[in-house]
């Protein structure tokens, strides 16, 4: 049996090898179109290398989002790496970003692009833009795809058809405001307990000794990746915009 199965890998591979190497092969359109899509990235010109993209990958990536790859290092040197799920693969590396791989199919619309390592890289952050976003603007579309959101009524929720909002956000401020609240009247009980007025909300944790606020200071619970913010007697929340007032006494 595995006689057999070497005898079927061994013509696959030597016919793609001879497609690598022979003049005007496929291994030079390769590495000619992964030329003009990286560079058209670098370049600025988003639209130019959206349309070098397969219809799979292109439909969940915006032309405004893949201008965040604008001046980003293009490899001189990519090479054929071999074939796997995504499609032929051409490897390069840059002095600063490292290694980088993209990935091609080929077939009758020509050769496009599967998959590209510096686009997965923008994408880690997509989550937070697209939760950021919804907040702000919740009649408008994904940052990344360019779609429009979707709203549940009935739930009170925003919705992404890409997926990166999950089963949706509430996009009412309810329970930050509740937050904000409790941390304003704990800034009120600082202050009443004769402590000097805070430079942020942090201070308050490291000049009582932990008997006040919070170590790190306070997170909206919309929204991990922001903070509290002290500004003149109010908590302010810069993911929704709003704030609450404390009761100063001094």
């Amino acid at each position: 049996m595995k006689r057999a199965a070497l005898f079927v890998v061994i013509p696959v591979a030597a016919f793609v090898f001879a497609l690598i190497v022979r003049p005007v092969s496929l291994g030079m359109k390769l590495k000619n179109r992964v030329d003009v899509y990286t560079r058209a990235l670098s370049a600025g010109d988003a639209r130019e290398a959206r349309s070098a993209m397969s219809l799979e990958m292109a439909q969940g990536l915006s032309v405004e989002f893949l201008s965040r790859l604008n001046g980003i290092a293009v490899p001189s040197d990519f090479r054929f790496d071999g074939i796997d799920d995504n499609g032929f693969r051409m490897a390069g590396t840059t002095r600063d970003e490292g290694s980088r791989i993209v990935w091609f199919s080929t077939g009758e619309n020509g050769i496009l692009v599967t998959k590209d390592t510096a686009v997965d890289n923008i994408l880690g952050s997509a989550v937070m833009l697209c939760r950021e976003n919804a907040v702000l603007n919740p009649d408008g579309c994904c940052p990344v795809s360019g779609r429009p959101y979707e709203y549940d009524d009935q739930a009170g929720t925003v919705i992404c058809p890409e997926g990166h909002l999950g089963d949706g956000l509430d996009i009412r401020s309810d329970d930050c405001a509740l937050r904000r609240d409790s941390v304003a009247a704990e800034l009120s009980e600082f202050l009443a307990a004769g402590y000097p007025y805070p430079e942020n909300l942090e201070e308050m944790y490291t000049v009582s000794d932990g008997e006040y606020g919070r170590r790190g200071g306070y997170r909206c619970p919309d929204n991990g990746y922001k903070y509290y913010e002290l500004r003149d007697g109010v908590i302010y929340c810069p993911f929704h915009e709003e704030s609450s007032a404390a009761e100063v006494t001094q």
